[in-house]
């Protein structure tokens, strides 16, 4: 385990810790836009994270605090509650996730806490995917029916209508569509065998970049609807096991201009 992921970790448990104390009692939002919110707790576990991991001198990218350009190849993701939403409603899915990422296009690492169940998901490239320090790997089910797709769109009208077309026509397939509300938490589950898939026509790179790799290392094949890698450039990701991935681009791959 590289220092960088052992940092990442360590400040990841210690701003779940502060997420983990505000669940139930949020008394602080502030509406940024249409169903996006912010509460004093993201402003607070970011700052955290941030203090930690600028001892690297590498970028920094926060959902809140913005960019902190150090003019390095490497920056720092930072998303400090990915389903905020969840977390003010006191529904207990969302997590902290963070995310190295080199030349903006390459995954180094993730980690992604789930501060209510104590489940820590990492991965760093080429070496596996853990959680809570046990390897995990995705699920080997190939059938459609029966088999769980996660799935979540941004808020544009665009990505509506193709999540919409994308969501009638793996559902026509006797698919099981699942909607949670975070991104990186949804990947995690995908990491670790409980879904097949994970579909979005596009959150933004802090929602995505920790749970990303994280699902990468654990064996899933991630593109765009249309089958080509995942480079940071385009808005939508499909991620899937190998045994549904044909399958599923064969369904979606026409809905992407």
């Amino acid at each position: 385990m590289s220092q960088d992921l052992q940092l990442a970790i360590h400040a990841a448990k210690q701003a779940g810790e502060i997420i983990r104390e505000a669940y139930g009692v949020v008394k602080e939002t502030k509406r940024k836009g249409l169903n996006d919110y912010v509460t004093a707790t993201d402003i607070k576990a970011e700052k955290i994270v941030v203090d930690i991991l600028k001892q690297t001198g590498y970028s920094i990218l926060g959902e809140e605090s913005g960019t902190t350009d150090n003019q390095t190849s490497k920056k720092w993701i930072i998303d400090p509650i990915d389903g905020t939403t969840n977390f003010i409603r006191g529904i207990p899915f969302f997590a902290l996730s963070i995310a190295l990422l080199e030349d903006d296009k390459n995954l180094i690492l993730g980690v992604v806490c789930d501060p209510i169940t104590n489940e820590c998901y990492w991965a760093e490239r080429n070496e596996g995917a853990y959680l809570n320090g046990q390897k995990i790997h995705v699920s080997d089910r190939s059938d459609f029916d029966g088999s769980l797709i996660l799935i979540e769109h941004n808020r544009s009208e665009r990505g509506k209508r193709d999540y919409l077309d994308a969501s009638t026509e793996l559902i026509l397939n006797k698919t099981v569509l699942l909607r949670q509300g975070s991104t990186a938490l949804m990947l995690c589950y995908l990491a670790r065998g409980s879904a097949e898939a994970f579909l979005s026509s596009g959150d933004e790179l802090y929602d995505f970049a920790g749970g990303l790799i994280i699902a990468k290392e654990a064996g899933a094949i991630i593109s765009d609807w249309k089958g080509q890698p995942w480079n940071n450039s385009s808005s939508y990701v499909l991620a899937s096991n190998p045994e549904m991935r044909d399958n599923i681009l064969d369904k979606i791959s026409k809905i992407q201009k």
